[in-house]
């Protein structure tokens, strides 16, 4: 059980500033920033709310509980480490430093000292002309440096921050969009005000709640497993924090020895330098843990993996570390970057994970993995092919229940960890494509009303059309410039709708692409009025493919019977486009 030395009612003043012990996010626990728009915009509002309901005077609105933190503070409180509370103190101090900014901005004598104090009281200063600068919030070796370039670095002479530049870490990019997006919602709000007195006792009011109205509930604890342990009990009741940060607290905790601990940073570093978001990151841990232990589920991975790292980290003679385990960690990371960004340096295996990626077929990622270990990315090119098969016969078209499919793929992918060879995982996903008679009845009825599934499909077909009739490859533009088309329109003129409109507006066979953005103007008329986009399309499957079956110009109305015809003819290209087993035989 976790001891508790103290619980006290801190206000946000109370907690940083020039007054306080400097508050010091620890290198070996707690995550980096990552409050994205989301919590942003929702901490303003709160705040908007408590500052007007502060303004009618009332005590029960003095004060705003804006949660608990955890610190471990040493025996006279003269140093507190902040285990739990990063994301809420981080953004306050953001918060301060664009109305630190704005008022400097302002140009006026008064505007300018404000500005100056709220830095020295809060934000940072300096003791002497040659002392250090002394900073009240200190973030882990993560966030530190960029933070303090972008936000506490500040001069009083020229009102400005040091500056940082761009980084592609996801927490730096969210520190930037913080700061940007309450400076945008401070212009707009300050915009109303006729003159620079009311402004100003607009931003004092804003400060002033900020400093002396928002109320913490610090719990302080007297060693980093305590606070661990309470962290951890706050965090998994909420969504505060994520699996991958409980991951790296956890390996940190069991690592023995300082090099041990500094393989775990340098794996983090890898992490947050090489994904873009941090939900890649979330995705990547679990599908990692997946090649090699099987299926697990999102919401009990960081349960797994502790239970099952414990057991291996505590046998004697230790063979399994935390140090080996975040190596494997980073050198499966690299892969994996490579497979979701579709940058193996192989073209045609490069193709195929973008198939993957247009498919959403992320499913596919634990089994490849897996299999990158150990095999070139040219040793596995039939083998992501026939998943492509696999997932688009089973899962697109067929709409067979998916879990089956992820436990198949998540099954093989164990066993290619175990020391499986390719061959036989080869055989295995080829044993559960549907064959070429299940899967060409499934075409005929299939209707895909996910707009990137249906391009995809709809874009293998054309080039399948293309290589067929040995014409040029077309290059098909990004989805700003290709579209797909209900060739009978999801919103047709009322005497013209079908009877079973839902049953037919996405079907395959009333679906085609075309080129440019919807001409509104004809994209929901008959037949007459949009041939001419069909007949002038660069695209086969416009042109060769018999649109005009979707048009009875007897009665002047649309056809099922054509949608049945064109969709029945696709469907004898897409056994070709994606084969049944026997391909690879």
């Amino acid at each position: 059980m976790a001891i508790i030395k103290h619980a006290a009612r801190q206000t946000l003043g109370q907690l940083i500033g020039a007054n306080n012990p400097v508050v010091t996010v620890p290198d070996d626990s707690q995550r980096q920033y990552a409050w994205s728009k989301k919590e942003v915009d929702t901490y303003w509002e709160d705040i908007q709310k408590f500052r007007i309901a502060r303004e009618t005077g009332k005590e029960s609105a003095s004060e705003y509980f804006i949660g608990p933190i955890v610190t471990i503070t040493d025996e006279h409180v003269k140093s507190r480490s902040l285990l739990d509370g990063q994301q809420r103190l981080t953004t306050s101090t953001i918060l301060i430093a664009v109305i630190r900014d704005i008022l400097w901005r302002m140009g006026s004598p008064e505007a300018r000292a404000t500005a100056n104090n709220m830095q020295r009281d809060y934000i940072a200063r300096k003791a002497g002309r040659r002392e250090p600068m002394e900073y009240f919030l200190v973030l882990s070796l993560f966030d530190r440096d960029f933070f303090r370039d972008f936000v506490q670095d500040w001069s009083e002479t020229s009102g400005s921050a040091r500056g940082a530049e761009e980084s592609k870490r996801p927490s730096h990019k969210l520190i930037r969009e913080a700061y940007l997006n309450f400076e945008s919602k401070i212009s707009n709000a300050l915009s109303v005000f006729p003159d620079e007195d009311s402004r100003l006792d607009w931003l004092d009011s804003l400060y002033e709640c900020l400093i002396k109205g928002l109320v913490f509930v610090e719990i302080q604890t007297p060693t980093s497993s305590d606070a661990n342990e309470v962290f951890e009990t706050i965090n998994s009741r909420g969504k505060d924090l994520s699996t991958v940060d409980l991951v790296r607290n956890f390996l940190m905790e069991k690592s023995r020895e300082e090099a041990s601990k500094q393989r775990v940073n340098d794996t983090w570093r890898v992490l947050l330098d090489n994904f873009e978001k941090r939900e890649e990151i979330e995705r990547f841990l679990r599908h990692f843990w997946v090649a090699r232990h099987g299926d697990v589920k999102s919401h009990s991975l960081y349960a797994t993996i502790r239970g099952e790292l414990s057991a291996e980290f505590s046998r004697i003679p230790q063979t399994y570390s935390p140090k080996v385990f975040a190596a494997e960690l980073e050198s499966a990371s690299l892969r994996y970057v490579d497979l979701i960004h579709c940058s193996t340096g192989i073209e045609d295996f490069d193709r195929a994970l973008l198939d993957i990626k247009a498919l959403s077929a992320d499913a596919l990622h634990p089994l490849l993995l897996a299999a990158s270990e150990r095999n070139d990315y040219t040793q596995l090119q039939e083998l992501i092919e026939a998943c492509l098969s696999y997932y688009v016969r089973w899962t697109v078209i067929g709409e067979r229940e998916s879990t089956a499919l992820e436990e198949n793929i998540f099954g093989v992918a164990k066993e290619f960890s175990g020391g499986a060879g390719c061959s036989s995982i080869m055989r295995r996903v080829c044993g559960w494509i549907p064959d070429n008679d299940t899967f060409k009845s499934a075409f005929e009825e299939a209707s895909l009303s996910k707009g990137s599934q249906a391009r995809h499909i709809l874009e293998k077909i054309e080039a399948h059309m293309r290589s067929k009739a040995g014409v040029d490859e077309l290059v098909v533009a990004g989805p700003g410039k290709v579209r797909v088309d209900n060739i009978y329109p999801q919103q047709p003129e009322a005497d013209l709708r079908l009877d079973e409109h839902d049953a037919w507006v996405h079907r395959l066979g009333n679906l085609t692409l075309l080129s440019g953005r919807k001409n509104p103007s004809i994209v929901n008329q008959a037949y007459p009025e949009k041939s001419q986009s069909y007949a002038e399309s660069a695209f086969l499957v416009s042109t060769s493919t018999g649109i005009e079956r979707l048009w009875d110009s007897g009665s002047g109305r649309w056809s099922t019977r054509g949608i049945r015809a064109r969709q029945f003819e696709m469907a004898k290209m897409a056994v070709e486009v994606w084969p049944e087993a026997s391909h690879w035989s």
